[in-house]
């Protein structure tokens, strides 16, 4: 039987005392289901938070040896995708704002509808997705594997703590490599998609590059590595925590569309989070 201090379950004592806590005041209602799940995800990350004080010199080779390699599939491999989806996208916003608001006298708001489409909300989402659609899903169907052929169990019984070499390496390069990818999409969409734009509409380099500057602000770029320090954060976390919850190998595709949902969702939500505190 795996060990009780996998690090998919959290301590028995404290899930008792939530489920007792919950079941007693909420009833088997699906408000209760949601609390119960986000207790159980918030005592879960908890114990990766507290296992990252247990970090030694000693499993510093082997954490970045993981850390690389993750970011090597993480960012490097969706370059390609990536690069193809902010060329579309940024050809296709520059051709709109150099064509059209010109025309009814806004050339001053070319920048600040660049920016607010690539740098503030588009990049850092397309992004997370991409990452999400390739990456998260890979972290939970790979944890799920490791649960099920008792990998962690192994880990366990040589004294190593499995949070150490599993969630915490993924989340530190789900970090890098989403501020880094941002970064990137926006320079792809500006530069490569001014070029194609100045195939099919002639536009001054130098009038678009003082537009874009004159418009861009620090809060546009801090919000933007904000976003990308909560999804690097959310989607491998998150992934991580459904990943672990298989117990048969036919219940993997099932809590593998539910780290991706989940893994969406939660993307959504916190990047209009941010976009709200920071510009309302």
């Amino acid at each position: 039987m795996p060990s009780e201090t996998m690090i998919n379950k959290p301590k028995k004592s404290i899930r008792v005392s939530v489920n007792r806590f919950f079941s007693r005041y909420l009833g088997k209602t699906a408000f209760y289901t949601f609390l119960l799940g986000v207790s159980e995800f918030s005592i879960f990350s908890w114990n990766i938070i507290r296992s990252s004080r247990k970090m030694t010199f000693s499993h510093m080779d082997a954490f970045l040896r993981v850390v690389i390699n993750q970011i090597k599939f993480t960012g490097a491999k969706a370059l390609p995708l990536l690069s193809i989806i902010s060329l579309t996208l940024g050809a296709s916003t520059i051709i709109q704002a150099v064509t059209f608001l010109p025309k009814f006298g806004q050339d001053d708001f070319i920048g600040n509808l660049l920016k607010l489409v690539i740098v503030r909300e588009v990049g850092p989402l397309i992004t997370a997705i991409v990452v999400l659609t390739r990456s998260g899903s890979a972290i939970a169907s790979e944890m799920a594997t490791q649960k099920l052929h008792r990998e962690i169990e192994a880990i366990e019984l040589m004294g190593i703590n499995p949070n150490l070499l599993m969630i915490m390496p993924r989340i530190i390069a789900g970090i890098v490599s989403v501020s880094l990818l941002i970064v990137y999409f926006d320079f792809v969409a500006f530069l490569g998609g001014y070029m194609i734009a100045n195939m099919v509409s002639s536009f001054p380099f130098s009038t678009f590059l003082e537009h874009l500057l004159k418009s861009l602000a620090i809060t546009d770029i801090l919000s933007s590595q904000i976003k990308a320090l909560v999804c690097g954060i959310t989607i491998p976390l998150v992934c991580s925590y459904y990943g672990l919850k298989p117990n048969t190998l036919f219940e993997i595709p099932i809590f593998v569309s539910k780290a991706v949902v989940r893994s969406l969702f939660s993307v959504f939500l916190l990047t209009g989070l941010i976009s709200v505190v920071f510009y309302l």
